[in-house]
């Protein structure tokens, strides 16, 4: 449970010029490394291809999960697209209010009922580990089979963390969990807080997807490893 909301605080702060100061990011498995508040400022120029492909191919009605700061859903407006922020913190969503984002939610993504179904789901920026653990990803699809139209397509990014346990003579995997599976640490103005969070890779992606229902097709992976994939539905 995120109870401290530090991500919302740093973001406020940013944005309020309330002496903002770079967060630390960290994992079980990895050392700290400084995140700059105003990366999560970006504009389009500034974010990568992954993110770029996504929002260039969203259309209809599109739902940005886990908004943050507004970033996707204000490039969106830009371009007369039909978007909803969703988010689950009142700071951010306060931030994108001010910022001009015109339509934000403030809800849980599972606990999400919208009137209607919407064409364009993205999950950008490792957006697929709001489920926590990979054991959860049958919750996800159930959820985007609830929320999406018949013709519609969600955008999930990933990373595939395998390189984490890579011995020189192999890998030495975990046997009592799934590899990416990640207690996450965030440290700001003295404060920290942790969460679960996963990072899933591509064929576990597919497996879930598959059992569920949908196919897969990846869009787009970088030389460091993080992957686009494209979910439709099979009917």
């Amino acid at each position: 449970m995120i109870e401290k909301d530090l991500f919302g605080k740093a973001l406020w702060d940013y944005w309020t010029d309330n002496n903002p100061e770079d967060m630390l990011t960290w994992t079980h498995l990895t050392e700290p490394e400084i995140l700059p508040v105003s990366y999560l400022f970006r504009s389009y120029d500034d974010m990568p291809v992954s993110e770029q492909l996504a929002l260039h191919n969203s259309y209809g009605k599109i739902l940005d999960v886990g908004a943050g700061s507004g970033l996707h859903s204000l490039y969106l407006q830009a371009q007369q697209k039909d978007v909803t922020a969703l988010e689950w913190s009142p700071v951010s969503i306060r931030l994108m209010q001010e910022r001009g984002v015109e339509k934000v939610v403030n809800q849980n993504f599972f606990e999400f009922s919208p009137q209607g179904r919407f064409d364009t789901i993205l999950l950008l920026m490792n957006g697929v580990g709001i489920v926590q653990k990979a054991s959860n990803l049958d919750q996800l699809f159930i959820k985007l089979k609830q929320l999406l139209s018949e013709n519609g397509q969600v955008f999930i990014h990933s990373s595939d963390l395998k390189y984490l346990y890579e011995t020189g003579s192999g890998y030495m995997m975990p046997d009592d969990n799934y590899y990416g599976d990640m207690r996450f640490f965030i440290k700001y103005k003295g404060e920290t807080e942790s969460f679960d969070w996963t990072y899933i890779d591509e064929n576990t992606l597919r497996i879930f997807a598959r059992q569920n229902g949908f196919d897969t097709e990846k869009i787009f992976e970088s030389d460091e490893g993080d992957f686009l994939i494209r979910v439709t539905s099979n009917k």
